[in-house]
């Protein structure tokens, strides 16, 4: 028998396998989607936090803090500094007042709270914006270095410092993921086993007539490692449904609430790469769980009566 010929035969035959056992599938298919949507769900986080991280990093931005007793003599004398640096592509002046309505408008849930204070606690700053070629760490730690010492300076931040504590968390936030997401296809591998399981012994009469006229093993084998393919298939497809809504809803959360990292990038759904992943992996659930059905030796017992 020519191979498409085969692969349609088995595709039919699970089809129609399927439709008609759809309430024994269901639960296989099932657990692999609510599997791929926790596997999804961490990819989806991961990576959009992995390309804020890569947009803040590519800012270049240091924030020079100045003290809350700086004179305006002081400021002057690092603003020309700044003028005079050619590492420096551009820079901004935030008062103690710019700071202040700038706290607010980032965090509006928090920024009455200032309105309790006897005094603005937020100090001065400059925001600079270095040159490309002094965006790495080490022309990063130099320059601040050299404004740390500038008289009425109290501290000097730059992104990248932030930036390595916040891809540790999301490494593992990565790691977890991954783990959880074995896991719980491991789970979808053994439903779907047993689902195989079930079906074979539901239709093993029907497995019968069929070696009596001549199918091949392959043929009958070939058609419940479909059945677990379409199953696995099923599940990734609810799967990414599922997940986009829950996409746009957090997206839509999000941008109701505001907030300075949104200006950085646009949050994303998960690419064509890791939505072929999801869907390989729902299959490859769905045909190694039809693999271990038919490997139990209990289950060849139970064909061949």
């Amino acid at each position: 028998m020519r191979a498409d010929r085969f692969v349609a035969l088995c595709l039919s035959e699970a089809l129609r396998g399927l439709f008609g056992h759809r309430r024994t599938a269901a639960p296989a298919i099932a657990i692999i989607a609510v599997s791929l949507m926790v596997l999804g769900g961490f990819m989806l986080v991961s990576e959009n936090l992995g390309t804020l991280l890569e947009r803040w990093r590519e800012r270049g931005h240091v924030q020079i803090f100045m003290d809350l007793d700086a004179t305006q003599e002081q400021v002057d004398a690092i603003a020309a500094s700044l003028d005079g640096n050619i590492s420096v592509e551009a820079y901004t002046y935030l008062s103690t007042d710019d700071a202040a309505e700038q706290f607010r408008e980032d965090f509006s849930e928090l920024g009455d709270l200032l309105a309790f204070l006897d005094e603005n606690p937020l100090p001065s700053s400059f925001v600079v914006t270095v040159n490309e070629p002094s965006r790495q760490e080490r022309a990063l730690v130099e320059l601040t270095r050299q404004w740390e010492i500038l008289p009425g300076v109290e501290d000097v931040q730059y992104d990248l410092q932030i930036i390595r504590r916040l891809e540790l968390g999301v490494n593992g936030i990565r790691f977890a993921g991954g783990l959880l997401g074995i896991a719980v296809l491991l789970a979808a591998i053994i439903t779907t086993a047993n689902v195989i399981r079930v079906l074979v012994v539901e239709r093993r009469r029907e497995i019968i007539v069929l070696r009596m006229v001549g199918s091949t093993e392959s043929l009958v084998r070939g058609r419940f490692l479909a059945e677990g393919a379409i199953q696995g298939l099923l599940g990734s497809v609810i799967a990414l449904i599922a997940l986009y809504g829950a996409y746009k809803i957090g997206v839509a959360y999000i941008s109701a609430g505001g907030g300075p990292l949104l200006d950085l990038f646009s949050m994303q759904f998960l690419g064509w790469r890791l939505g072929m992943i999801l869907v390989g992996s729902g299959v490859a659930a769905g045909v190694v769980g039809a693999l271990m059905a038919f490997g139990s030796s209990g289950d060849r017992r139970g064909q061949q009566r």
